[in-house]
């Protein structure tokens, strides 16, 4: 069988049998992909070592109907930054969760891809912060369809931007103004005007959310992506050791 060579970052890997490994690859052309790296656990000359959770690689592999073989690969970046702090590796890991369980299987979207890339080099590049994980959030929820309906009230239609909006838990009746209902989460008018600048802001590092908005974007988007997610982020647990 004909073999493929496509750009890709790993975001999930799993140990199988004595000597392979299962790798999970976000892909720019093939999008979300499931592989087998036979003898990846023991061969240096092939693998070099690099098929470790979100490094970015060029990867030649064969087409199957369930899992692919990798072939080779090689290196672009293992994100050496990232991997000195324990706040880099959070949220890569997290943003790796996230793509994984979110992206179709199978489906290329290189505008995921640009911004999974893109915030991979940020983040090698300067501290991790709150602003950044909410931006790509809100942006990655967005390219997907999954974006939150932020720009009006479910009741009345007027701006969130202006008025704030309240939400539940269960997000289903969509999010209202605080003339409309008086329970559940808040969102701050302020706060959603950064989530929605967020999404035509085309650079991390941009946005700045501050100490409130993030508390509440925080909560509002943990809600919201586990609304959309059949099991729960494991990532989530040691993103919030991280300060």
């Amino acid at each position: 069988m004909k073999s493929v060579t496509d750009d890709a970052i790993v975001i999930g890997l799993l140990d199988y049998r004595e000597s392979d490994r299962i790798v999970s690859l976000f892909t720019r052309e093939h999008g979300r992909i499931n592989g087998i790296a036979r003898g990846a656990r023991r061969s240096v000359k092939r693998f070099g070592g690099v098929l470790e959770l979100f490094a970015r690689l060029t990867v030649n592999f064969t087409h199957s109907d369930s899992l692919v073989t990798i072939r080779e690969v090689d290196v672009f970046s293992i994100y050496p930054g990232i991997r000195s702090s324990f706040e880099g590796i959070a949220h890569a890991g997290y943003a790796c969760e996230l793509v994984s369980l979110l992206a179709p299987e199978r489906q290329a979207n290189q505008r995921l891809f640009r911004l999974v890339t893109a915030y991979l080099g940020h983040l090698d590049e300067s501290s991790a912060t709150a602003s950044d994980r909410h931006f790509f959030e809100i942006n990655l929820l967005n390219i997907l369809g999954y974006r939150p309906p932020l720009d009006s009230c479910a009741g009345c239609g007027s701006n969130l931007a202006v008025f704030g909006g309240v939400w539940s838990a269960t997000l289903e009746d969509g999010i209202f103004c605080k003339r409309c209902s008086g329970r559940g989460g808040l969102l701050d008018g302020a706060t959603v005007s950064l989530l929605l600048e967020s999404m035509k802001c085309g650079r991390f590092g941009q946005i700045v959310f501050d100490q409130n908005s993030i508390r509440e974007a925080e909560a509002f988007l943990e809600a919201f992506i586990a609304s959309n997610i059949s099991r729960p982020l494991k990532s989530l647990a040691f993103l919030r050791l991280s300060p």
